[in-house]
């Protein structure tokens, strides 16, 4: 098993959803980008890369000694499965640094196919106890994504499970769903597919549940809903949300023995993703150097960010 990152000082794994972006990161002191395919990644195109401009981003990344990491965090239908396994040997061609997969059975086809791939498990994947972890490691993966909501003791208990690496998204939006396991798109929109043991036409859901049908997230969750009283409109709101930002007790994860640290954001512009990672560059260091910050105010990024550009 191929492993992404062995050294005790901990990676700092920021997103990028463009050149720029990728570019930000960088100079804000990045160790590593993740970054989303086009049609395969969670998230939808705004936050994805075409393979040119992919190429150009794992450029800029290694002329700088820093890693690159593909999101393929879709669950892929029958069809789609077999380009995405495709495209990840282009992928490995070009010398990206590793891939984050959401499908089980995409990440053993992955494994088998591609021993040296460096391979992640999302935070889709739901891992949630140590039995988890074992579980992925033994399938094959390098590293697994928890959710930023677990207790540093949590993490610490995580992380006594050997060979296989710990991630914990230290800033994301907490949403009124488990983060990565959205049904909401799937009930969106029904197809009329002929299906393959009938001779006539039904609706029914195509394409994958993590996608919206057919590959489209139609962010219903972004929409104005109406709160009636007694027949009567009585106001307009938006289904909440809030960002997690672990930044005032990273000490305490760190000391949990947490491998990588990552951020939630390929949709962010660099204005706003530069200072986000610069801040958790900060702490990191100090955490090494043995120094104390003082506390960081919150949030750090715009409060429209946790509902518009999830």
């Amino acid at each position: 098993m191929s492993i992404a990152y062995r050294t005790t000082k901990p990676i700092l794994l920021a997103p990028a959803g463009s050149l720029a972006a990728a570019q930000a990161t960088l100079d804000a002191g990045s160790d590593a980008i993740y970054v989303g395919l086009k049609g395969f990644s969670r998230g939808g195109p705004r936050s994805e890369l075409t393979s040119l401009a992919l190429q150009d981003v794992l450029t800029a990344a290694h002329a700088q000694g820093r890693r690159l990491q593909v999101a393929l965090n879709t669950i892929p239908a029958q069809a789609e499965r077999r380009e995405l396994v495709r495209r990840v040997g282009e992928l490995t061609d070009w010398g990206i640094d590793g891939v984050i997969v959401n499908d089980v059975g995409l990440l053993a086809e992955l494994r088998s196919r591609y021993p040296r791939l460096s391979l992640t498990a999302s935070i889709g994947c739901g891992v949630m106890n140590e039995a988890n972890i074992a579980f992925y490691r033994d399938l094959g993966t390098d590293a697994v994504v928890l959710p930023g909501t677990l207790t540093p003791d949590e993490i610490a208990a995580f992380a006594q499970v050997p060979d296989v690496l710990i991630e914990v998204m230290v800033h994301m939006v907490d949403e009124f769903i488990l983060l990565g396991k959205c049904w909401m798109p799937s009930y969106c929109r029904l197809n009329s597919t002929p299906l393959a043991s009938q001779r006539t036409s039904e609706s029914r859901l195509i394409g994958s549940v993590k996608r919206g049908g057919v590959g489209v997230c139609f962010k219903i969750c972004e929409q104005p809903w109406e709160l009636y009283r007694g027949g009567r409109c009585v106001a307009t709101r938006l289904l909440p949300s809030r960002q997690v930002s672990t930044i005032n007790y990273l000490v305490d994860i760190l000391n949990a023995g947490v491998d990588v640290v990552k951020l939630q954001g390929r949709s962010l512009p660099p204005e706003l993703l530069a200072p986000l990672v610069r801040r958790y560059r900060r702490a990191i260091d100090a955490w090494m150097a043995g120094e104390s910050l003082p506390p960081f105010a919150e949030p750090c990024l715009e409060p429209s960010w946790t509902v518009m550009c999830r």
